[in-house]
Protein backbone atom coordinates (compact mmCIF):
# COMPACT_ATOMS: atom_id res chain seq x y z
CA UNK A 1 0.00 0.00 0.00
CA UNK A 2 0.69 3.43 -0.11
CA UNK A 3 3.02 5.36 2.41
CA UNK A 4 1.77 8.85 3.35
CA UNK A 5 3.61 11.37 1.07
CA UNK A 6 3.82 8.41 -2.06
CA UNK A 7 1.80 10.27 -4.94
CA UNK A 8 -1.08 8.55 -5.52
CA UNK A 9 -2.68 10.33 -8.53
CA UNK A 10 0.39 11.89 -9.82
CA UNK A 11 -1.87 13.68 -12.20
CA UNK A 12 -3.22 16.03 -9.65
CA UNK A 13 0.03 15.52 -7.69
CA UNK A 14 -2.12 14.15 -4.68
CA UNK A 15 -0.74 11.77 -2.08
CA UNK A 16 -1.96 9.49 0.06
CA UNK A 17 -2.29 12.35 3.08
CA UNK A 18 -3.62 14.48 0.93
CA UNK A 19 -6.24 12.35 0.30
CA UNK A 20 -6.80 11.28 3.16
CA UNK A 21 -6.94 14.60 4.98
CA UNK A 22 -9.55 15.89 2.36
CA UNK A 23 -12.08 12.40 3.05
CA UNK A 24 -11.55 13.35 6.94
CA UNK A 25 -11.72 17.14 6.64
CA UNK A 26 -14.85 17.00 4.18
CA UNK A 27 -16.35 13.84 5.57
CA UNK A 28 -16.34 12.02 2.26
CA UNK A 29 -18.38 8.96 2.07
CA UNK A 30 -18.19 8.04 -2.11
CA UNK A 31 -15.73 8.17 -5.11
CA UNK A 32 -17.87 10.81 -6.74
CA UNK A 33 -17.37 13.46 -4.00
CA UNK A 34 -13.59 13.06 -3.36
CA UNK A 35 -13.47 13.43 -7.13
CA UNK A 36 -15.74 16.69 -7.05
CA UNK A 37 -13.19 17.95 -4.12
CA UNK A 38 -10.13 16.70 -5.74
CA UNK A 39 -10.49 16.40 -9.30
CA UNK A 40 -8.72 13.05 -8.37
CA UNK A 41 -8.46 10.16 -11.67
CA UNK A 42 -10.08 12.47 -14.07
CA UNK A 43 -7.34 12.32 -16.43
CA UNK A 44 -6.15 9.00 -16.96
CA UNK A 45 -8.14 7.07 -14.43
CA UNK A 46 -5.14 4.50 -13.73
CA UNK A 47 -5.65 5.48 -9.57
CA UNK A 48 -9.28 4.85 -9.68
CA UNK A 49 -8.77 1.59 -7.85
CA UNK A 50 -6.73 2.74 -4.90
CA UNK A 51 -8.36 5.86 -4.37
CA UNK A 52 -11.17 3.17 -4.01
CA UNK A 53 -9.22 1.48 -1.24
CA UNK A 54 -8.07 4.31 0.71
CA UNK A 55 -11.33 5.92 0.93
CA UNK A 56 -12.88 2.19 1.63
CA UNK A 57 -9.81 2.16 4.31
CA UNK A 58 -10.98 5.70 5.97
CA UNK A 59 -14.79 4.91 5.92
CA UNK A 60 -13.72 1.30 7.83
CA UNK A 61 -12.22 3.64 10.31
CA UNK A 62 -14.97 5.89 11.26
Amino acid sequence: MFEDNDFVCRHMQLTKADIVKVIRDKNITSFDDLQDETNVATICGSCVSDIEDILEEEIAKR
